[in-house]
């Protein structure tokens, strides 16, 4: 039997035990203060820190609000606001309070306290802006427990929610809250320990799992063994459950022990948004896009900067020889300490199929690459890619292109470059780049500034590609009153909305976007009788969509 071990594990380990040491040291001294619940009601948790979403590990805690906006949201600690911001993407609108060491962040909100509500409605009116992102020039305090908020489901929400985070102060690093915890209602008991969904054997180039190369997912009602014929790597699907709650959660962490030799280890204690997209290097990509399946990868890609891991093997896959076993065990775990643990014997085997794959081209991640195929080509920067990959182009007749790869997508952008269509060349319409997905439909979109024969394109994901012109401005719908506001749906058919702005007369009107609706709150006291409202929106094409009615509404 053999295995690749870390040959760099030092240097790693010891970046972790200088990184770890700060980190124990911070949660003991902070961990050990109690913090104010920041809901007035029983905490019950829909997603949890450390979660695998797409393009991102979840930062915080989202805590149910029964399904409802509007419920106080408290301050978990005495401080001062020290940042506010509103979007209609993201947090939606937040709020950033400052105590002793410590960030607490307040996301998906509905409204603001009334002060900073004043202030923030003059400060959006002098700059005619209604997206804000700054510290307040007034010094808002509050003390633990004081209403600083009101829950809502702005931003890129699916739900009434309050998502919750404590940071840093000196770094803004989102520390897992769960070390800390809450005066109030209270959390939801664990002592519910996480449960297994499989540990999956991923087979390496022409490797053979149970005489098959595909990737296999084992579970304990498949029996106690797995075969294995050539190099192969590891990962772990794995979910975390509440007392009395429906909702599954990542887990906390992983242990891996082969031979009684512990491997991989990693926790989620905090994280750093500056790597925190590397979570596509820490998942099995593939089975994450295809099956939505969250397997955590038991091994580090080269280009992965997570510091989550205290320890973890290098590159070189695991082997276990023809008629030798291999022993392998792995521990899911939760914060609270309740654990779960799976055993498997990796029994070597030989080769059953076919073994005259030859190998692909590999590209070097630490390198530029210039590709091209028929009319398309692609420029990919050195470190684009989190490990090495092999890549294929396909120039379709149809007017499709393809750049595909199991690598699916990359760290940093890459250039793709594909000819216009021949109808659009040259009449300075604007063009799209639009990804598709297996049933042809429109799964993201890239507008370029080139209106020439060639067009480039800074994408980060392999896939099917295809260039449209966008020239349907976006559709604005009657306005209408509703809860004392002035509220008017807009949509967009392809490159979606870039910005918007209202004018009642000369005097530039407060829109939020909610949704896909604009809204005017009313009570801004703007709107008099005989005025005239003109609203238009732009998509990100630059095509111009507009509307202008009286006031009253008819």
């Amino acid at each position: 039997m053999r295995w690749g071990m870390n040959g760099s594990r030092g240097g790693n380990r010891w970046r972790w035990l200088c990184l770890g040491g700060w980190l124990v040291a911070f949660i003991q001294m902070w961990a050990q203060d109690t913090l104010h619940s920041p809901l007035p009601i029983p905490l019950q948790f829909s997603g949890n820190f450390g979660e695998i979403r797409t393009g991102h590990f979840h930062t915080g805690l989202d805590i149910r609000t029964g399904g409802v906006e509007g419920v106080p949201v408290l301050a978990a600690q005495s401080g001062q606001i020290s940042r506010i911001k509103v979007s209609d993407r993201g947090y939606g609108l937040a709020l950033y309070l400052d105590g002793q060491g410590l960030t607490t962040v307040y996301a998906h909100l509905s409204s603001f306290h009334p002060d900073i509500e004043a202030w923030l409605k003059a400060a959006q009116y002098a700059a005619e802006s209604w997206a804000f992102d700054g510290s307040p020039s007034e010094d808002f305090r509050f003390e633990a427990g004081d209403t600083i908020a009101w829950s809502g489901n702005s931003g890129r929400s699916y739900g009434p929610h309050l998502h919750f985070e404590i940071r840093d102060q000196r770094t803004q690093w989102p520390i897992n809250p769960l070390h800390w915890t809450f005066m109030g209602e209270g959390i939801t008991l664990d002592d519910v320990p996480p449960e297994f969904r499989g540990v999956w054997v991923l087979p390496c180039d022409s490797s053979e799992v149970e005489g098959v190369r595909e990737r296999f997912r084992w579970s304990p009602a498949y029996g106690e063994s797995v075969k294995v014929a050539g190099p192969f790597r590891l990962g772990v699907e794995a979910f975390d459950k509440l007392d009395g709650a429906p909702f599954t959660h990542g887990p906390y962490g992983v242990d891996v022990y082969l031979e009684d030799s512990l491997i991989y280890r990693h926790r989620m204690d905090t994280l750093d948004f500056a790597t925190n997209k590397d979570v596509s290097a820490h998942v099995d990509i593939a089975a994450w896009q295809d099956r939505r399946a969250r397997v955590h990868r038991l091994h580090r890609l080269p280009g992965n900067r997570l510091d989550i891991y205290h320890l973890t093997g290098d590159m070189t896959p695991l082997e276990v020889m023809p008629d030798d076993t291999a022993q392998l065990g792995v521990t899911v775990l939760d914060l609270a300490g309740n654990m779960s643990q799976a055993n498997v014997l990796l029994i070597g085997d030989s080769m059953r199929l076919d073994s005259t794959w030859g190998g692909e081209d590999m590209m070097d991640h630490r390198r530029r690459h210039r590709l091209t195929y028929g009319r398309m080509g692609i420029e990919i920067p050195a470190g684009a890619l989190y490990a090495d990959a092999a890549i294929t182009l396909v120039d379709d007749s149809s007017g499709q292109f393809s750049v595909l790869s199991e690598a699916r997508l990359t760290r940093t952008a890459f250039q793709l470059t594909v000819p216009a269509p021949e109808q659009w060349k040259g009449t300075g319409e604007p063009l799209v780049l639009c990804a598709l997905d297996d049933k042809g439909d429109v799964d993201g979109t890239w507008v370029s500034d080139e209106r020439g024969g060639m067009i480039g394109f800074k994408v980060k994901q392999f896939g099917t590609f295809e260039v449209r012109p966008d020239t349907t401005a976006p559709v604005l719908g009657e306005p209408m009153v509703e809860s004392e506001t002035l509220r008017i749906a807009v949509t967009d058919d392809l490159s979606g909305i870039d910005h918007w702005e209202g004018r009642c007369g000369n005097q530039w009107l407060r829109l939020a976007m909610e949704k896909g609706v604009l809204v005017h709150l009313l009570g801004d006291n703007i709107l008099q009788p005989g005025n005239q409202i003109r609203v238009w929106a732009v998509d990100k094409a630059g095509n111009l969509g507009h509307r202008t009615f009286g006031w009253p509404l008819d």
